[in-house]
């Protein structure tokens, strides 16, 4: 494989609350927002309203190092002012996900610093100053390059670039998922209408509770039949998009457990889950929550083999996976 030098943005470390010393600041260069898309392993990134975005700097794409960028490609950082910087491959999974946004578009040039001071990747003391592509620093974040040498040799990375999708990034071994099991409940309803002709309708929605919101998700079973959910692979999450402008920029993920088991004809398999993005106060606003579901059930009739499929989505106004609030 021809060895490339191809822009990959690399999510930055979050120093916490550390700023970054002026002393750390060997000197500043001109960067850009990227043209092109950016996917890290299944999620685009957008740029134009991020407090973090990816940056071009000499046709190589930096990566903001904040925590949860590292930890959605599997890397663990460590910043102490006695020993600098290090940047180690974990392969760690995740359940939660959270990116901070603005209501200001970014300017489409900005100022870097290139970074100074000890920095160790996977053990490997990096003399930043000799660099062809050196470590920099934006808005108190490390950003770092996403080269060949990084991407490829030190954290066994794949990617693609084309002009269509632009530069896609993924961490074979580190997964989005959920290591929770489901504790909700099952609840005998009766007759449910609004469901269609659905034989598993799913309900979401969204709900103030005190100072917080609980996500609510309801599976029915509406064949008529005990049935036997059956475990699946999908991993399921709900999303939440802040409204800016006329684009949605997402905020927030969190991998969720879904039911499997016993649902008696006629009952709800329910579970409510506390949404901890509120808890850091975020802004006022318009936000969108969207549940990420498979496309299909598998479940068998009680005391019967074969394996049966009812499709997620269809004709009945109760069923929903996305829901609009305001934050005031």
């Amino acid at each position: 494989m021809k060895k490339m030098w191809i822009s990959l943005l690399l999510t930055a470390l979050f120093l916490g609350s550390l700023p970054v010393s002026t002393a750390y600041a060997a000197g500043t260069v001109q960067v850009s927002l990227p043209g092109h898309a950016i996917t890290l392993n299944g999620q685009t990134i957008s740029s134009e309203y991020s407090r973090y975005p990816f940056l071009v700097y000499q046709d190589i794409t930096y990566f903001p190092m904040t925590y949860y960028d590292c930890k959605l490609l599997g890397l663990r950082t460590v910043w102490t002012k006695e020993t600098g910087l290090s940047i180690e491959k974990s392969g760690a999974n995740l359940s939660e996900y959270i990116r901070e946004v603005q209501t200001v578009r970014n300017a489409k040039t900005q100022r870097a610093q290139i970074t100074e001071g000890p920095i160790a990747v996977n053990g490997k003391v990096i003399d930043n100053v000799k660099e062809p592509y050196p470590i920099l620093s934006f808005r108190d974040i490390t950003y770092f390059p996403l080269t060949w040498r990084f991407a490829v040799e030190e954290f066994g990375w794949d990617y693609e670039f084309d002009n269509a999708a632009g530069l896609t990034v993924s961490s074979p071994g580190v997964s989005f998922t959920s290591e929770e099991e489901w504790d909700g409940a099952v609840i005998e309803y009766g007759s449910l209408m609004g469901t269609g002709n659905m034989e598993l309708p799913c309900m979401f929605g969204v709900f103030a509770l005190e100072d917080q919101l609980d996500v609510d998700i309801s599976l029915y079973n509406a064949t008529a039949e005990n049935i036997l959910v059956l475990e699946d692979d999908f991993q399921w999450e709900y999303q939440i998009y802040r409204t800016i402008g006329k684009k949605d920029e997402l905020v927030y993920r969190k991998a969720i457990p879904f039911f499997s088991g016993e649902l008696p004809a006629s009952h709800f398999a329910s579970i409510s889950i506390s949404d901890h993005y509120w808890d850091k106060m975020p802004p006022d606003g318009e936000y969108k929550y969207v549940l990420i579901h498979p496309a299909e059930y598998r479940y068998q009739i009680s005391g019967e083999e074969q394996i049966l499929t009812a499709p997620a989505e269809g004709d009945g106004y109760r069923v929903t996976f996305s829901e609009t609030i305001m934050k005031k």
